[in-house]
């Protein structure tokens, strides 16, 4: 199978970084373009931003965050890039997005939470593989791998 096309998903986190930079290092591998998502949820941000919220300045930011820091490492690598911001939950953003320029392969960090708080609350790298119609990486976090 050709990878021509790479969905990430990127959120921040160090397990998110450590997914784009693999992208990155498989994009610049096999000369794939990449497609960074992040799925900005406006009402998950109700009681943790105080009012009044402006949903545009919040994504506005949100947009020139992940261009200019979360995207760096694609950059850096000198690979194909874009970076979409979409208003999803982060599973069906990411498949939304992957079936859109469809993606080869989608890839993402896996989620540094207890595994009985993953199998109650689930995460995205848990539900991702189970609707993603494709081939989904789940990058450890940096510190837990051998």
């Amino acid at each position: 199978m050709a990878v021509r096309t790479i969905v990430v998903g990127v959120e921040g986190s160090p397990n998110a970084e450590a997914a784009v930079l693999l992208a990155a290092e498989l994009a610049a591998g096999c000369g794939a373009t990449v497609v960074a998502v992040h799925a900005f949820e406006p009402l998950a941000l109700l009681g943790k931003v105080p009012p009044p919220i402006d949903f545009a300045v919040l994504e506005e930011t949100t947009r020139r965050v992940l261009q200019d820091e979360w995207c760096a490492p694609l950059r850096d690598a000198g690979v194909t890039y874009e970076a979409r911001v979409v208003e999803n939950d982060p599973v069906h953003g990411i498949v939304e997005v992957a079936d859109e320029v469809g993606a080869d392969l989608i890839v993402v960090g896996a989620r540094g939470m207890s595994r009985l708080k993953g199998l109650v609350l689930g995460s995205t790298s848990i539900k991702l593989p189970q609707v993603a119609g494709r081939p989904v990486t789940i990058v450890p976090h940096p510190d837990h791998r051998k």
